[in-house]
């Protein structure tokens, strides 16, 4: 009797709960019914072709803002800013490599809590989350996300069923999503629907058991009833490989003036999702940035705001790409076939770099303030942070790029273990050195002509401390291997000095990008062998920091050991402006400004030991460097520039150059 009790009971049980399932093409929720308004949720409502938050209708018009590329004393102002437009919601990407840089060691602090991002918009601006958790992202950002050290695991493709690159997949997402959970609607949170690889139809894998991979793996992790969806171009050609079953179909396009246009583009979606929302997952009022155009093509704001318009009457979801860029601080800008992205990340978004108030963003405020029936009316138009105009400073050279091999030894400039005695070069991958700038220096008997066949990105080549010009792998139409080398000693100790840079690997389409010296190195045609390399890492301070703090005095050398004294001497005799300056900036009161480059060549620059990225005014667009308040401190802000190619009318000679800083930011771009 026992036994029946049991049965039946479970019977009922079984009954109860099944009756509490509702089934639909993206997932199974344990929900009443459709509409169930009791239980926090997020699903869409075939039957009516729409969401549903907690049981009822629901859209957004949301915009992209990435924790990663503002400052964390910035969140509130810029989230903030989002919110008075009268958005609803924001969007983001989660770039794999920024959180686990080292292979096993992950970061999710400081800038790097997203959840506390989320969290913040949530609860204090009412803002839902719609998040991209790759792994690939794209994004401009360096290698789409990936982390470089993939590239040692032998993976034969990324982004694709590859069993190796499936299981470091496997182990990511095994630290990503139980973070992600507690975040998640169902769990009260702010988490509406997760984003899984990104345009993946624009990839030329087509790999749908990797997508299949992914929604599995995602769904092992956060339950069958969070919604999963993608993003692709609106072609059937590209939703053909970027979608799978079980996973939401969304796509991406741009402003247009013709309502048609937008119709046909939904109708692309509707073809593979024909009882679902409409959504436009990447709707860009502006566009990325490379180093070295010369033009930026954008669309008008009226013709934004006509096709918001079109797409909102058609009962469309919507984001913007980007409602506000930020910055590629640090080496973190990606690069495209043609070039690398400039570090700036301003996008010509409505919210700007650093975080005014545009004349887009009052426009679609404006927009979004006439809509009869949005449901998030905008707040007051909030104003913006001071800037400052600080002035110039003196930048005076304190050591020069040739010290990285000869006048000190390099082993001054990176932690132990980072450098590496080898009979050939090897890469920065080898090196576990993902990022920025490897120093690779040899001995050689002769002079003639230099070829390297393989290497990524840019050489600088040195003879004896003197630099004779930069090897480019591919920039635009430039491509160049090999240079004469003259002005060799032909004693056996003529000192080859190569500092090779990372230009930021390509974020589209993915390749195995690798960097550094990645094959033999020539001169004429006599491979060169016994090589030291080493991983440089920035800001150089550790070794410096008592004198680089004396900038500002008026004999810096004086805090020199003799060793460094006979370095610079010797440097500056060469009437090289090349190598690594420094200077004092005195501030008042902390404020944004911009670092004017102009009559410098290309390198880095880092202030108060934050890498602020790199600068190229001779090729621009880019000119000025954003500097957050929050990177400064009243008093004296130590500065430091990275000069690689050697600075021009910036420094009338290698002891009396100028920084100066300004109020507004400068980009070069032909009419």
């Amino acid at each position: 009797m026992n036994l029946w009790i049991t049965l039946l009971f479970s019977l009922i049980i079984c009954f109860i709960y099944s009756e509490a399932l509702v089934r639909t093409s993206y997932g199974n929720y344990n929900i009443q019914r459709i509409g169930d308004r009791n239980t926090p949720s997020f699903l869409i409502d075939e039957s009516n072709k729409q969401f549903l938050l907690d049981g009822l209708p629901f859209r957004y018009i949301s915009g992209s803002i990435h924790y990663f590329r503002i400052p964390r004393e910035r969140w509130d102002e810029r989230l903030g800013k989002v919110r008075a437009l009268g958005f609803n919601a924001i969007q983001y990407y989660i770039p794999w490599n920024a959180h686990e840089l080292d292979e096993g060691k992950h970061d999710f602090s400081g800038v790097l809590d997203f959840a506390e991002f989320s969290s913040l918009a949530f609860h204090k601006y009412n803002l839902w989350t719609i998040l991209r958790i790759g792994p690939y992202i794209c994004g401009e950002w360096e290698n789409g996300g990936l982390p470089a050290w993939l590239l040692n695991k032998n993976v034969t493709k990324q982004r694709s069923s590859d069993p190796v690159f499936t299981r470091e997949v496997e182990k990511w997402f095994e630290t990503l999503l139980p973070r992600v959970k507690p975040l998640l609607r169902k769990n009260g949170g702010p988490v509406l629907m997760l984003q899984i690889e990104n345009e993946y139809g624009s990839y030329d894998a087509c790999d749908k058991q990797y997508l299949r991979f992914l929604r599995d793996l995602t769904r092992a992790h956060v339950g069958d009833d969070v919604l999963l969806f993608t993003t692709d171009g609106a072609s059937e050609k590209l939703l053909n490989c970027g979608s799978v079953e079980g996973v939401f179909p969304t796509v991406d396009f741009g402003p247009t003036d013709n309502s048609k246009e937008v119709e046909n583009n939904f109708q692309i979606q509707r073809k593979f999702a024909p009882n679902s929302p409409m959504v436009n997952s990447e709707y860009y009022p502006g566009w990325l940035v490379l180093w070295g155009q010369k033009r930026q093509d954008l669309p008008s704001i009226q013709t934004i705001i006509r096709g918001a318009q079109s797409m909102y009457s058609l009962g469309a979801s919507m984001n913007f790409y980007m409602i506000h860029g930020g910055t590629n601080f640090g080496f973190w800008n990606g690069a495209e076939t043609e070039a690398p992205c400039i570090t700036s990340y301003d996008y010509d978004a409505p919210i700007s770099e650093a975080g005014d108030i545009t004349t887009k963003y009052l426009e679609i405020r404006k927009w979004i303030k006439g809509l009869p029936d949005w449901t998030t009316p905008p707040l007051d138009v909030p104003g913006n942070s001071p800037k400052a105009n600080f002035g110039n400073i003196k930048m005076r050279l304190v050591h020069s790029v040739e010290k990285f091999n000869g006048m000190m030894d390099m082993r001054d400039f990176s932690d132990a273990g980072d450098c590496v005695d080898s009979e050939k070069p090897i890469s920065f991958e080898t090196m576990n050195h993902p990022l920025g700038l490897i120093a690779y220096q040899t001995k050689i008997n002769s002079c003639g002509n230099l070829t390297i066949p393989s290497f990524g990105d840019f050489v600088y080549v040195n003879l004896n401390g003197k630099y004779i010009d930069t090897l480019t792998r591919r920039y635009y139409n430039l491509s160049r291997n090999s240079v004469i080398i003259e002005g060799c000693r032909n004693d056996g100790e003529d000192r080859l000095f190569l500092l090779v840079e990372n230009q930021g690997r390509k974020t589209f389409e993915t390749i195995n990008d690798r960097k550094g010296i990645l094959s033999d190195v020539f001169v004429n045609n006599e491979a060169i062998r016994f090589w030291t390399q080493c991983g440089i890492k920035l800001p150089l301070q550790d070794s410096f920091t008592y004198y680089l703090r004396r900038a500002s005095k008026n004999n810096p050398r004086k805090f020199m050991t003799s060793n460094q004294k006979q370095g610079v001497s010797k440097f500056m005799t060469s009437n090289q402006k090349q190598g690594v300056f420094v200077g004092v900036l005195p501030v008042e009161e902390p404020a944004d400004t911009w670092l004017d480059t102009t009559g410098w060549g290309k390198g880095i620059a880092i202030v108060n030991g934050r890498n602020i990225g790199r600068y190229w005014p001779t090729e621009g667009p880019q000119v000025t460097l954003y500097i957050p308040a929050e990177f400064l401190k009243t008093g004296e802000n130590l500065v430091m520039m990275v000069e690689l190619e050697g600075a021009h009318d910036a420094c009338t000679s290698t002891s009396a150059c100028v920084g100066n800083f300004i109020d507004h930011p400068i980009f070069h771009f032909d009419k």
